[in-house]
């Protein structure tokens, strides 16, 4: 295996000086180009985070809080959770009351939608009643008007023609003779007017 050019305590001691000539954090990148650009950055870099986790760990466990920062502390956390409490019981008490107006709202609509159409309704069903009322008595007026009118579609029965009357001839007995019409006479004309005597004729006799 080869030997790597730093070692694991360079590697470290490097990044602890960076952190605190900076006083922030370091990367692996900062510690490879103080190591002069040589050696694996992968492993610089796997290193220094894992010695930056147990520094931090360290510090968790060795920080100790006095009894009155502990009891204050959990004092603020128990009243925050109060009145998170508080403001969450809140929010809901809201909520409901704002479904429960607007299930209000919807029942009245509701109601109204279907007291509109329970009126509509009605008022179908005394039309139908109505049309229903109308078209028996034009039914029964149809029949009564059937009975007493005959049927259009058959034709009336033909009167019988009088038979036509026999000769005068015919009626009178063989053996007795048939009386004549005498002729109607002829209107005598009267005499005609003697011509008045005209004035020259008049003077001559004169």
């Amino acid at each position: 295996m080869r030997k790597p050019i730093h070692s694991d305590a360079e590697i470290i001691k490097t990044g602890e000086m960076l952190a605190n000539q900076r006083g922030g954090e370091v990367s692996a990148w900062d510690i490879h180009k103080e190591l002069g650009g040589r050696g694996k950055l992968s492993r610089i870099r796997d290193l220094w985070e894992e010695h930056t986790a147990r520094q931090e760990e360290a510090k968790s466990e060795a920080v100790v809080l006095p009894d009155d920062i502990q009891v204050q502390l959990s004092d603020a956390m128990a009243a925050f959770g109060q009145g998170l409490e508080g403001i969450i019981s809140g929010v809901i008490s809201r909520m409901t009351e704002q479904n429960i107006r607007q299930f209000a709202i919807r029942d009245r609509d509701f109601l109204l939608l279907e007291a509109e159409h329970a009126t509509k309704v009605r008022r179908l069903e005394e039309e139908i009643t109505y049309l229903t009322e109308r078209l028996e008595e034009l039914e029964e007026e149809d029949e009564v008007t059937e009975t007493v009118d005959p049927d259009p579609a058959q034709p009336a029965p033909a009167e019988p023609v009088p038979a036509a009357a026999p000769p005068a001839a015919a009626r009178k007995s063989p053996n007795r003779p048939v009386r004549k019409t005498p002729a109607p006479r002829k209107a005598a004309r009267p005499a005609p007017r003697a011509p008045k005597p005209s004035r020259t004729q008049t003077q001559t006799l004169s």
